[in-house]
Order: C-alpha cells, then sequence, then structure tokens
C-alpha cells in the first residue's frame, strides 16, 4: 500500500502534538506533586479557576520546583504511554486526516484530567510499593524501639519541635523529623534513612489536611507522648467544619498507649475541651492563664518585645525558673512550654530548660529575624498561613521601634467559608500596625484590601501586586534604612493567580 504525502505530513503533525502534550503534562504532574498526588485534592484545585485547565508553561521561580522522584518518574512514564496510545490506537483504526489531528488535540487539550486518570490506574502499584517501604520502616523503628513524641496542631507543630529537640539533646540521642517532614511517606523515609541504633527518642511532627491522616501516622510510628499545640480552622476546605479539625486532632491522642502522656495547650479553648474529656492516658497542661488550675507548667511576668521573649517557668507551687529566649511573639512561649511539659516528663528539670532556651534560633520561616541590607530589618514568617500566627506576627512587627512597618501578604487560603472574613480581618489588624502594605495576588486580597480601608488605612500607602518577584522590585524605590519588612505567609505554585 503506498503512503501518500498527505499521511505523513498529518502523522509528523500529528507526533508533534503529542510532544506538545508531554511536554504540558509537566505542568500538571508538578501540580499533581504539590497535591501530594492526591486525585481528589488535584481536582478540587483544577476546579477554582478556569485558567488553570489551559496552562501551557511551567511556574516560572517555582517556590518548590518539580522533583522527579521515583513515584513522579512512574507516573509521569504511565502518563506518556496513555497519551501515546492514543495515537496507536487511532492508527489501528485507520482513523486519518483532520480526524487523526483533533483525536490527537485532543490529548494536548485533556492532559489536565489525564494525569489524575493515570493516577488513578497506577494506584494500586503505587499502593504496594507504599506498603513495603511502610512494613521496612515499622520493623526498624521497632527493632530500634526509641521513645516516640508525636506532636500536631493548627500552628506551633514546628516551633515546638524544634524547641523540644534541643531541650532533648542535652540528656538523650534525638532524632527529629525534619523540615515539615509529617506524611506517612516523609516520616518513612526518615525512618529508613535517618534512624540509627543509638536513637533515643524519635521526635514526630503529624499533620493532616484530611480525616483519618493523624491516626495513619500513628499506626506507624506508634506515639508514646502526643502534644496538641493547638486548634485552629486551617484547611477548612478539605476539614469542612471545626468538628472534623478538632476529632482529626485527637486522632493522636487516641492513639497513644494506657500510661502515656497527652500534653496540651490550656490556652486553647479546643485543646481544653479535648483534656477534659481524655482519660486513659495521664494528661499534662501549659499555658499562660496565670489563674488556670491544673497546669503542669505555667508562664508568668511575661515580657516580649522586638529583642526576644523573658517568663517565669513554674512547675508546682514553689519551683520557678526565669526563663529567656531570643526568639519572637508570645506563641513562643507557648511552644516553649509544650517542649517544657515533655522535658520535665522525661526527668529534665526547669533549670536545664533554662540552660537550653538562650541559645535557640527560629524555625526556617517562622518570625526569622534577619538585618537586610541597607539598614532594612525583615521578619520571614513566609510559613504561617493561619490567622492566629499572623495576628502574632503583626503584634511582633508592632514591638518594632523607630523605621516604618511594612506588612507583604498574599493572605490566607484553605480556610472555606471562612475566607473571605480572615482575610478581611488581617486587612483591619494591618491597619493598625503597618504604615505600608503590599498585597501579592490582586484577586486573592480583594478582602484584605477591604479590610485595611474599613481600618481607614490610606489607599496611597497599599501596593497591588501579581508575584512576590514584582514586590521587591517595588521596594527599590520604597524602602529606606530603618524600615522592618513583615513577609507573611507565601502561597505555594499551586494557589498562585
Amino acid at each position: 500500500m503506498m503512503i501518500s504525502t498527505e499521511f505523513i505530513t498529518v502523522l509528523l503533525a500529528s507526533i508533534l502534538l503529542l510532544l506538545f502534550a508531554i511536554k504540558r503534562s509537566i505542568v500538571y504532574l508538578h501540580m499533581m506533586q504539590l497535591e501530594g498526588y492526591r486525585v481528589k485534592r488535584y481536582l478540587r484545585w483544577l476546579a477554582k479557576s478556569r485558567n488553570r485547565f489551559f496552562m501551557v508553561r511551567p511556574v516560572v521561580n517555582p517556590k518548590k520546583g518539580l522533583v522527579f522522584t521515583a513515584r513522579a518518574t512512574r507516573l509521569f512514564s504511565f502518563n506518556i504511554l496513555a497519551m501515546s496510545s492514543v495515537l496507536i490506537t487511532a492508527l489501528l483504526i485507520d482513523v486519518q486526516g483532520a480526524k487523526l489531528l483533533i483525536t490527537t488535540a485532543g490529548c494536548v487539550f485533556f492532559v489536565p484530567l489525564f494525569l489524575p486518570l493515570s493516577g488513578i490506574v497506577v494506584y494500586p502499584l503505587e499502593a504496594f510499593i507504599n506498603f513495603l517501604y511502610l512494613r521496612d520502616a515499622k520493623k526498624k523503628l521497632e527493632s530500634i524501639g526509641p521513645k516516640v513524641i508525636a506532636i500536631t496542631g493548627s500552628y506551633g507543630k514546628t516551633g515546638t519541635k524544634d524547641i523540644l529537640t534541643s531541650i532533648l539533646g542535652l540528656k538523650f540521642k534525638v532524632l527529629k523529623t525534619p523540615g515539615s517532614f509529617n506524611t506517612p511517606m516523609g516520616i518513612c523515609k526518615v525512618i529508613r534513612n535517618d534512624l540509627r541504633e543509638d536513637h533515643e527518642i524519635f521526635v514526630v511532627e503529624t499533620g493532616a489536611k484530611e480525616k483519618g491522616d493523624i491516626r495513619e501516622l500513628c499506626r506507624l510510628v506508634k506515639p508514646e507522648i502526643g502534644i496538641i499545640t493547638s486548634i485552629g480552622p486551617q484547611h477548612l476546605e478539605t476539614f469542612k467544619t471545626m468538628e472534623n479539625i478538632v476529632n482529626t486532632k485527637y486522632e493522636l491522642i487516641e492513639s497513644l498507649p494506657e500510661g502515656g502522656v497527652a500534653i496540651f495547650n490550656n490556652d486553647n479553648p479546643y485543646c481544653r475541651e479535648l483534656a477534659n474529656k481524655t482519660f486513659h492516658t495521664k494528661v499534662l497542661r501549659y499555658g499562660m492563664d496565670e489563674g488556670a488550675e491544673k497546669l503542669f507548667v505555667k508562664a508568668l511576668d511575661i515580657i516580649t518585645d522586638s529583642e526576644g521573649i523573658s517568663f517565669s517557668a513554674m512547675n508546682g507551687a514553689a519551683h520557678s525558673v526565669r526563663v529567656k529566649a531570643p526568639l519572637l511573639g508570645r506563641h513562643n512561649i507557648s511552644n516553649i512550654l509544650a517542649a517544657s511539659v515533655a522535658a520535665v516528663s522525661m526527668g529534665m528539670s526547669l533549670n536545664n530548660i533554662a540552660g537550653v532556651t538562650g541559645k535557640l534560633r527560629s524555625s526556617a520561616h517562622r518570625l526569622s529575624l534577619m538585618h537586610g541590607a541597607g539598614g532594612i530589618t525583615v521578619i520571614d514568617d513566609a510559613f504561617n498561613s493561619n490567622p492566629v500566627g499572623a495576628k502574632a506576627a503583626l503584634e511582633v512587627l508592632g514591638e518594632f521601634k523607630g523605621g516604618r512597618k511594612i506588612l507583604v501578604t498574599p493572605g490566607f487560603v484553605e480556610m472555606g467559608d471562612r475566607e473571605y472574613e480572615a482575610n478581611k480581618y488581617l486587612g483591619l489588624l494591618a491597619a493598625e500596625v503597618c504604615d505600608m502594605v503590599f498585597l501579592v495576588g490582586p484577586k486573592k486580597t480583594t478582602p484584605i484590601l477591604e479590610g485595611l480601608r474599613e481600618g481607614g488605612f490610606d489607599d496611597t500607602n497599599v501596593f497591588v501586586e501579581i508575584s512576590l518577584d514584582d514586590v521587591t522590585r517595588k521596594f527599590k524605590g520604597l524602602l529606606i534604612p530603618g524600615d522592618v519588612v513583615l513577609f507573611e505567609n507565601d502561597l505555594p505554585d499551586n494557589y498562585n493567580e
């Protein structure tokens, strides 16, 4: 059979379209990875905006770039196979001419949906691989047998984990989960790669975006001590209700064995209610309410300023120790108290703790203080993404004397029906403290702008930019020595406008 020139031309055009579809799928693979490879979350992200269906180029200068892990490579390879099979099938059933081009163009158009379909098909393989990894991690953890301390909360998890690890390091060999490694496979990787025979304590941060996430983590690590640092309206988009958030955080306490230790932030009303209903383990509370009863460790005579925090830590009626730390914000007092309760329950004294806190350093992107070029002070709170943390950060900004106070923020996401209200409240708070405000993302930050205006803030001191890069370019003509700039929250690439 003679192959016509027209057929060859159409075939080459179809192959080029297929290659473009494959290149375009890299963009959506990145988004799939950012959503933890969870198809439901990816589809929810895709449905948020029509523009997301038509993305062509990768995110420029991504905050967290695509990493071709083994899992990403498997998913991408199967996705290529699935799209290629469309062209091959069309050729086998003798689809030619314009119909062949239209068929291949369909691959280009439906790239955003090919990827989740591929994810569904390869799920059994991924589940089996994960099972093998988790089984090996469990065996290793059980054979070494460190005491496991698990920490959860809507905010304060990472700060408490880092402080606790520093304190316990005086007496024990301690391994902690790095950064924000708080998913089953992330923790599994830490156990398999980093846990050694001499580790006596394993401090684990547990995060959750859906019900059952913390229970799954606890099945892996089997904690003996559990800390709930706070409960607030974070990830409401996936949890839907505060009740679901509360119940999910409590999965940590329910997973503790009889004779375990449950540690609660008594200043948080949700934590206080959970402490009141916990009877199967020993309950220890901490807080900054001087009149509160039942506090195992409390903070008195609190001083906070732009240099750090200090307070008297009291454990019992007679024992009080002055604690100082070069950390910013009252919330760090709460983090130190949480770590202190766990450390004291492990046989350490408040004097031990006070000897460590003076050397503490803030966790990355959590009210980290930096002195930039040209006499500019930067407060990096880019990781915070909740109203309570933002309020604390603005309080810290207000404690700085002298120069102008400047806020840079894209606002909050994943707060469901409360998102508009929370962002507007952020604007009201900023109006009380700031001299200038830079909003990142015109659409998302509209409620913040409304809050600023309601708070009487001058529009001439508000700058709305598309990206953080645009903000930093704007800085060059506006910032002067002595200015203090707070970077509050930095949305991941899958939330960019």
